[in-house]
């Protein structure tokens, strides 16, 4: 039976095995992250459009400066709307290629808000792509909510 997430006006059914993670005070409650029993992670923040290119060129800013050789391609989606801002980040961890996948959803929730959701996925290159229908169906029940 897959369990149900309903947060700051974002709603979805993951995988029951999936633990959603307990957010720090000064985190606050406009996003929250997923682990899976693999190692990997789902993580969702709404912000204002005007700060995703701040929040994502600080995700990809802590991935270079961590790890060596980050590769980073634009790649599109065919469960998201066209000209969906999508970028997969690859690199080494240990012996490990690991998959980051950003996703930008704008106009999600009250236009006047001017929100977007930043989405992050990563996880192993291969429990990335055992899970990727499952990824593709939380994208697109967040699309079409």
């Amino acid at each position: 039976m897959p369990a149900q997430f309903d947060s700051f006006g974002v709603r979805f059914l993951y995988p029951d095995n999936w633990k959603v993670v307990d957010r720090a005070e000064d985190e606050g409650d406009r996003g929250a992250t997923l682990d899976l029993p693999s190692g990997g992670f789902v993580t969702i923040e709404r912000t204002n459009v005007d700060r995703v290119e701040e929040l994502i060129d600080g995700i990809v800013n802590t991935i270079a400066a961590d790890y060596e050789d980050v590769e980073r391609e634009e790649v599109t989606l065919q469960v998201l709307p066209e000209n969906t801002p999508v970028t997969d980040l690859r690199f080494y961890y240990l012996d490990l290629l690991i998959v980051s996948r950003l996703v930008v959803l704008n106009s999600i929730g009250d236009e006047e808000d001017a929100n977007a959701l930043v989405i992050q996925i990563q996880a192993e290159s291969r429990d990335f792509d055992k899970n990727e229908p499952v990824f593709a169906a939380i994208l697109k029940q967040i699309v079409e909510a």
